[in-house]
């Protein structure tokens, strides 16, 4: 893998032909991502981009494993309408650890549930917010925040359940250090269509790398919480779209020079069994390769 880090800013992403060039308390997750490169009805979605970074690449590696799955002592959510099942990819994974998001057994952060994305200081000491959104969805509709903290810069993603009269930051993802991230992305959105939202989100690496990572948390009819992703997908870009993601990522050979990969991998992330998966996808040369438009 090729990695070069300088702190550079840039907004959407589009990878395909020649365009590349250079530059709940209950929680299921997994162990790794996808190969060699690894990892939307749009009904009701919302985007937010906080920053950007220019992608000029290197290859990238994830792994996969399947998730474990634990009982939620939050409030029963709503029966979800029955939905067709889709079966998984061939040699296909599950998406899976590490990820960014973390699950908080003592949440840093609660505030009153009547809260809304309206402005209003959310009270969150130390930190201000720069991106907030609302969805429904099952364990009583989710609320995202993107802040950045007062001192350093520092980028935080933080998820909140309503539970009985409050919201608790259940999930939250920090930056390691600063000038780590360019750019941190949230999407909400019903993309497997069970009447609840997902949340996507997006880490942007400093540098001329573009590198991506991806957190996917879906909030599941029955009380458990799917949570899985991708990283360090090189020149890494994701399309959401009805069902799912296209994920495309950067694939060196040898004599690649960082800002040109000779070829692109193009794969599909699906929902099938209570579980969000990754196809093993197609190899492109680079300039044959289908364009994709990311959306973080």
């Amino acid at each position: 893998m090729k990695r070069t880090h300088g702190l550079v800013l840039a907004g959407t992403l589009v990878i395909g032909g020649a365009a590349v060039g250079c530059s709940s308390d209950a929680n299921t997750t997994g162990t790794a991502a996808s190969t060699s490169a690894a990892a939307t009805s749009l009904a009701d979605t919302t985007t937010s981009t906080i920053a950007s970074a220019t992608s000029t690449t290197a290859a990238a590696t994830s792994t996969t494993a399947a998730p474990t799955t634990a009982a939620a002592t939050t409030v029963a959510p709503t029966a979800a309408p029955t939905t067709p099942t889709t079966a998984a990819p061939a040699g296909g994974s599950v998406l899976s650890a590490p990820t960014n998001l973390q699950y908080m057994g003592s949440p840093t952060f609660t505030m009153p549930s009547g809260y809304l994305c309206d402005g209003s200081d959310p009270g969150m000491p130390g930190w201000h917010v720069v991106d907030c959104q609302q969805m429904p969805s099952y364990q009583d509709g989710v609320t995202t925040f993107v802040a950045r903290r007062n001192d350093d810069g520092r980028f935080g993603v933080f998820v909140f359940f309503r539970e009985g009269a409050q919201l608790r930051s259940r999930y939250e993802a920090v930056e390691p250090a600063a000038g780590t991230w360019a750019d941190v992305t949230v999407v909400l959105g019903d993309y497997h269509f069970d009447d609840g939202a997902e949340v996507w989100v997006g880490y942007r690496y400093a540098g001329t790398g573009g590198y991506l990572d991806l957190d996917v948390l879906d909030p599941l009819p029955g009380g458990v919480t799917f949570l899985g992703g991708l990283q360090g997908l090189d020149h890494g870009a994701v399309d959401m779209h009805p069902g799912g993601a296209t994920v495309a990522t950067a694939v060196y050979s040898g004599s690649d020079p960082n800002c040109c990969p000779s070829q692109m991998r193009v794969q599909e992330i699906t929902f099938s069994a209570d579980q969000w998966w990754i196809n093993t996808g197609t190899l492109y040369a680079t300039a044959a390769a289908p364009a994709v438009t990311s959306e973080f």
